[in-house]
């Protein structure tokens, strides 16, 4: 016979399996998954894409002064969610119609919190979000509603300019408190990309001022060298031709694209990596466009951030395996090879500088030792 102090709980665990069997599904319980990964992803992006900017400063055409975190405000989204969504949205992320702090950098006041509410930036009041209409988008048919956030950056690059020229950058939190910021110098112009993009399959270039990429890549990037994989394609069409083509240039070799140039221009001290990479037969990369280039900056930018230089190509294999368009981030056959052999050479470049180092820590601590 079952004991009797066992009976109870076994009645209570049915009943319990019983109730959640029957719970009915919730259409919601998918949309606040997909809210939850738009706005996550979103972050990752604009953290990225600061980032960037930071690491590639010395081969861009114009710089600035970038601040250490992202405001973030669910007014952007505007006509592109229902009432009731929007409501649901704001539940998921915590986020509302408030310019509020969704990421900051250890280089953020440490006043400066994840989600307080900033009102005004160098004494400025930051605009509410909202859409416009763009009805050339109908003729390529696209939505008309896109994302409004023209006035927000107007404000936000008018402080960079200022804290370029010496003024310092300040937020004012809704709370009335005034915070200096300490900035980076970095790429001038943005590099951006939103959730809700209403061509989610198109890149625009606006010049040197600013480049959007597809929302589809933006999605599907998973990890931290992706989503700065992406931020530096972006970034690439704001790069110096100049810096590039001095960085090209090395005695006893073409004036084509070589490995590792970008990448010592980005990270002094790599020439004596350089030299003993050089040393191997070179054979010179080509690349057919400017996104071509643009891939090869890429895994550069990445891979002077310490990270994984594959990370481009394994993304846009990705890509291609579900289909997604993305525009001019799709990789041809050939811009894939050159992708993937631009890649083994930067492992190879890092295998290489971390040997250099550790070969030079360890004569150094040769010298250092006492004598016997």
């Amino acid at each position: 016979m079952r004991p009797r102090s066992l009976l109870l709980p076994l009645l209570l665990l049915c009943v319990a399996l019983g109730a959640a069997a029957q719970k009915p599904y919730d259409p919601r319980d998918f949309k606040r998954e997909v809210f939850k990964t738009r706005f996550e992803r979103e972050v990752q992006f604009r953290a990225a894409a600061i980032q960037v900017a930071w690491s590639a400063e010395l081969l861009c055409d114009a710089t600035t002064e970038i601040e250490p975190f992202v405001l973030w405000s669910l007014g952007t989204i505007g006509r592109r969610l229902s009432g009731e969504d929007l409501q649901l949205y704001g539940e998921v992320t915590g986020m509302d119609g408030q310019w509020r702090v969704a990421w900051l950098d250890e280089g953020a006041p440490d006043e400066l919190h994840l989600g307080d509410v900033v009102t005004a930036v160098n004494g400025r009041k930051l605009p509410a979000g909202g859409t416009r209409i763009e009805f050339g988008a109908l003729l390529r048919g696209a939505s008309p509603f896109s994302n409004d956030d023209q006035p927000f950056w107007e404000v936000m690059l008018k402080a960079r300019d200022e804290a370029k020229a010496g003024q310092p950058m300040t937020v004012t939190l809704k709370d009335g408190r005034t915070l200096k910021v300490d900035t980076q110098t970095g790429c001038a112009g943005s590099v951006t990309a939103t959730g809700f993009d209403h061509e989610p399959d198109r890149f625009v270039r606006q010049g040197a001022v600013r480049a959007k990429i597809p929302a589809n890549a933006m999605l599907e990037a998973r990890s931290r060298d992706e989503f700065r994989w992406l931020a530096a394609f972006g970034t690439y069409f704001q790069a110096s031709e100049k810096a590039i083509g001095k960085a090209r240039e090395s005695e006893n070799m073409s004036n084509a694209f070589v490995v590792g140039k970008i990448l010592a221009a980005a990270v002094p001290g790599a020439g004596m990596v350089l030299t003993a990479m050089e040393q191997q037969a070179e054979r010179t990369i080509a690349v057919d466009s400017v996104v071509g280039s643009a891939d090869l900056f890429a895994n550069e930018v990445v891979a002077a951030m310490g990270g994984d230089p594959t990370a481009g190509w394994r993304l846009n294999e990705r890509f291609a395996e579900l289909g997604l368009k993305v525009d001019a981030l799709g990789m041809s056959a050939f811009r894939l090879s050159n992708a993937k052999e631009h890649a083994q050479r930067l492992i190879a470049l890092q295998a290489a500088r971390a040997k250099a180092e550790a070969d030079a820590e360890a004569a150094e601590r040769g010298r250092q030792a006492p004598s016997r």
